[in-house]
């Protein structure tokens, strides 16, 4: 009879310990899937919630310093050993470049998550190994044709193509032919080039970028530079040994630096500089072209003078 006692007051005070136990404390943490974005890149953030099973806690988050947010408030929930595991997703990005912080989100006065760091930048590393990217003309929308005038539009472009076609039969033999003389070498198909740019009207930026791949193709051609995966720092000093005139080799150098800055839509010249910049690469052409062919003929071996008689020379 006592033995019965004491184990009904041994199951008694377990039951009573089970009852009186504190519940276990709610635990937050946040997360990021990266620490470094560029502008308006997506940035998924992640709120983590444990708590005891039949408790609902949730976040309450408007706004974060220096971020915007894309999609708020995509919650899953589980439970894991007796524990529920609430998860708040928030998509976010930022157009403010720089090393930003996302401070520590409050559930309660004394449950908080910890501060995560997010940089923010304009563009991935450069890498100087990758080969040279020019500049691209602006890619419109594909256009569409409404389906009433589709179904006409192959008849329609057949018939064009008929027309086009019989003109040209017709007038191919009236019409003389021009002769059209290919520059031979670097120089001549530079200076070709030169004026058919001049004439070109091309938008600035392209201009620019025009101007400065004629200069290194007749530089990698005709003086064996190369230089078109390498910056525009790079091939002035690549190219002073060709300079006897100083002045002229300041200005080249100014002009490729004023590409450059036009090229990645930092400056806006103005016509005179245009100008400007066009007859001091077409004068840096004629100079080098000179300068080279001055050097061949002094590498040329001299005649060689034989004497027959006295006052007399034969070569």
């Amino acid at each position: 009879m006592i033995k019965n006692g004491a184990g009904i007051l041994v199951v008694l005070g377990l039951l009573l310990l089970t009852f009186t136990a504190p519940a276990q404390e709610a635990t937050v943490k946040a997360s990021v899937d990266k620490q470094k974005i560029l502008i308006g890149e997506p940035l998924l953030l992640k709120l983590e919630i444990k708590a005891d099973k039949g408790k609902e806690p949730s976040f309450r988050l408007d706004s974060i310093p220096h971020f915007e947010f894309l999609k708020k408030d995509s919650v899953a929930d589980e439970e894991v050993d007796g524990v529920k595991v609430i998860a708040h997703y928030y998509r976010l990005t930022s157009f403010d470049s720089g090393r930003w912080v996302i401070p520590p989100i409050a559930l309660t006065p004394d449950k908080r998550t910890e501060a995560i760091y997010v940089e923010v930048v304009f563009t991935s590393p450069f890498d100087p190994s990758q080969p040279y990217h020019d500049i691209q003309d602006v890619r419109s929308v594909p256009f569409r044709l409404s389906k009433d005038f589709e179904k006409w539009w192959y008849l329609i472009a057949l018939l064009l193509l008929l027309i086009s076609v019989a003109v040209y039969r017709l007038t191919e033999n009236k019409k003389p032919r021009k002769e059209v003389q290919l520059a031979r070498g670097a120089y001549a198909r530079a200076k070709q080039e030169l004026k058919t740019l001049q004439t070109a009207g091309l938008t600035e930026n392209r201009f620019y970028a025009k101007l400065v791949e004629i200069f290194r193709n007749y530089l990698s051609e005709r003086a064996n530079v190369n230089s078109l995966q390498q910056t525009s720092g790079s091939l002035v000093g690549k190219v002073k040994p060709f300079f006897r005139d100083a002045e002229l080799y300041t200005k080249v150098a100014g002009v490729l630096s004023l590409c450059d800055l036009v090229k990645f839509a930092q400056y806006v010249p103005a016509t005179v500089e245009t100008n400007g910049a066009y007859k001091i690469v077409d004068q840096a052409v004629d100079h080098i072209e000179e300068g080279i062919k001055q050097q061949s003929q002094k590498i040329q071996p001299a005649p060689v003078v034989k004497e027959n008689a006295p006052g007399t020379v034969k070569q």
